[in-house]
């Protein structure tokens, strides 16, 4: 059971991710939330596509919006972890990467996370950042730890971050079809084409959507920052006072209560 204080550090950083992506971000936007669902009651390793710098902060805040009585996990890069060690507390856990050692330590840490069947392990198994567009073949990681007798789901969600028509960009994530582990290939490398194949496809999807840019298609879970800002808006809030109009800041017109979280309150 987690300590007082990490569970307040806990609270404190999530807190923090909320702030952070709703100053950043024009809106977080899921679709696909219909494969909850279908999620038993166990531990999931949620794999990913690795587009940028705010992945880590993606997978938190997923975490809590959409999984929310599960336990954040993921690897981190020993070196990196070092300079950072307060993320320890917070679900993250070190890995020496391009070493067999290495290797043999992340394999060992996530089976000893996965018995617990409220976590929720975050994997980006291509290993290095690419375009959204282009998946990248994927590590041995995910098909070393996950297969046919593995008791849990493997989910794969994309990510993007996009821009539309607001000066902030859009957090996209759409979430792929759960993997029946029971019924993966003993092969290691077929499975790494199963995985590969689940993420792809969940990509291809989100790239469509998109690109045709209708915030319909997706759940709006929260709405950030629109607007120019600065006097330009200032002026446009008076124009719109005088005419005894509701100012809008987003070009579309879009509301902030278009936003309607799945679980838990808005960010």
């Amino acid at each position: 059971m987690a300590s007082l204080p990490s569970k307040i550090l806990n609270w404190g950083f999530r807190g923090y991710v909320r702030r952070f992506v709703r100053k950043n971000f024009n809106a977080v936007r899921v679709t696909g939330q219909e494969q909850l669902a279908k999620l038993p009651a166990a531990p999931i390793v949620c794999f990913i596509n690795h587009p940028g710098w705010w992945d880590p902060m993606t997978g938190v805040l997923m975490t809590d919006l959409l999984f929310p009585r599960c336990q954040f996990a993921a690897p981190m890069d020993a070196e990196a972890l070092r300079s950072y060690p307060i993320l320890e507390r917070l679900g993250f856990f070190a890995v020496e990467r391009e070493t067999a050692s290495g290797a043999k330590g992340f394999l060992r840490t996530s089976r000893e996370l996965l018995k617990n069947p409220l976590t929720i392990l975050w994997l980006t198994p291509a290993g290095k950042f690419h375009d959204i567009r282009k998946p990248a073949p994927f590590m041995n990681g995910l098909s070393h730890l996950v297969d046919s007798d593995f008791h849990g789901t493997a989910l794969p969600m994309a990510i993007e971050y996009t821009f539309w028509n607001e000066r902030s960009p859009e957090l996209l994530v759409r979430l792929g079809d759960p993997i029946d582990c029971a019924s993966l290939p003993a092969d290691r490398d077929a499975r790494t084409l199963v995985f590969e194949t689940a993420l792809a496809t969940t990509q291809t999807s989100l790239a469509e959507l998109a690109i045709a840019r209708d915030p319909a298609s997706f759940t709006t879970l929260a709405m950030g920052r629109a607007g120019i800002g600065g006097l330009y808006d200032l002026w446009r809030r008076m124009i719109a006072g005088l005419r005894g109009q509701q100012f809008q800041d987003r070009h579309r017109g879009e509301s902030l209560a278009a936003a309607k979280a799945i679980k838990g309150e808005l960010i």
